[in-house]
């Protein structure tokens, strides 16, 4: 045995067993239990509770005969530790319901038709680009970019028009839409390896990707999109927001209406931002608000593992509840702290406190502004 090892046995006051004739050395160790009793915190949306953590080591060997080394019994007790995240998720579907198609017709690289302006265009894209604009007529001009091999087609049943490409051999390849259509029209975007770009409907706009980022500007009406592996800017738009991005950051800017955006990995920036229902939450990213407090308006920014930022008008109406488990909390504004809670949880008044604002880290900093 080595002269520091038998130092270190020592200093630990642990006993040592020595087998003369296998000239092997046992070390055994017993180690008691280790129990963190850590209080519950409740943030709302974000539940995260460790009421018990246990590491148990109950025997430890280390055997110098061949210098083998195993453990006898290691058990390491999570039993009580619990994260529950139950308002976010984030699924990918993909609808693709059957119609019965009353006319099906192939494209040439630049075609226009007819169509009802109150009718919903669906887009299915494999991989390629889809930009999609508006002008005053009741017509839709599509213009497709495309490999010899692969066809574009456009399927009508009632109001509902579908255009999708198709292939002789194997799946589509690269396709690049530049649709024109009507402004009060519906879009239903669909693509694997697509960004889509979408200026100037109100018609109401649902869009799914997957590795594509997508852009909307100049609209009106409900909008949802879910992206995953991609980024997604929303600007000069208003209406009923809902978005979802997995690994991709979330950007809005001039933005009214009602807010609900959800981030995996991802940050939450909103700018100019005018609304009195603004609920967002990611797991893994930072959250920055810069907009209204209105009266009687109710603004929830949630984080895991990031920061918080608001920025907030000095003559705003609001009370304001706080949580953090592991970060600190800074303002600009004097508050007087009127409940407080185990976890580093507390609230306070601005103003005549009409608005309510929900600023919950788990682990990051939370900042209150002045404007």
């Amino acid at each position: 045995m080595s002269v520091l090892l038998a130092a270190a046995i020592a200093a630990t006051g642990l006993a040592l067993d020595q087998d003369v004739e296998r000239e092997s050395y046992v070390l055994d160790i017993q180690i008691s239990a280790i129990d963190i009793q850590i209080p519950a915190i409740d943030l709302d949306r974000f539940n995260i509770r460790i009421p018990g953590f246990a590491i148990r080591v109950p025997k430890y060997s280390f055997e110098m005969s061949g210098f083998d080394f195993y453990f006898d019994r290691l058990e390491l007790d999570l039993s009580g530790f619990e994260v529950e995240i139950p308002a976010i998720g984030h699924g990918f579907r993909h609808r693709d319901e059957e119609h019965d198609w009353t006319s099906v017709f192939e494209v040439d690289m630049d075609t226009t038709f007819d169509v009802d302006p109150n009718a919903r265009l669906e887009i299915r894209n494999h991989a390629g680009d889809v930009v999609v604009r508006t002008w005053d007529r009741n017509a839709v001009r599509i213009e497709a970019e495309h490999s010899a091999r692969d066809k574009v087609k456009v399927f009508e049943s009632g109001k509902v028009i579908r255009v999708k490409s198709e292939s002789r051999r194997g799946p589509p390849d690269i396709v690049d839409y530049r649709l024109t259509i009507p402004a009060s029209m519906a879009l239903d975007i669909w693509g694997v390896y697509t960004d889509v770009s979408v200026d100037g409907t109100r018609g109401g706009i649902v869009i799914e990707t997957l590795e594509g980022d997508v852009r909307i500007r100049n609209s009106e009406g409900e909008i949802s999109v879910r992206s995953v592996e991609g980024m997604i800017e929303v600007s000069s738009t208003s209406g009923r927001l809902e978005l979802n991005s997995v690994d991709g950051d979330i950007v809005l800017q001039n933005v009214g209406g009602t807010l609900q955006a959800e981030s995996i990995d991802g940050d939450i920036r909103m700018d100019g931002i005018d609304s009195d229902d603004v609920d967002v939450r990611t797991v893994d990213g930072d959250i920055f608000y810069d907009g209204s407090i209105k009266n009687n308006g109710r603004y929830r920014l949630t984080t895991h593992d990031g920061d918080v930022v608001l920025v907030m008008p000095s003559g705003a109406n609001a009370t304001v509840d706080v949580a953090t488990f592991d970060g600190e909390f800074e303002t600009d504004f004097e508050v007087k702290i009127t409940r407080a809670e185990a976890g580093q949880r507390f609230s306070f008044t601005i103003g005549d406190g009409s608005a309510k604002i929900e600023l919950h880290a788990f682990d990051g900093d939370i900042q209150l502004v002045r404007q």
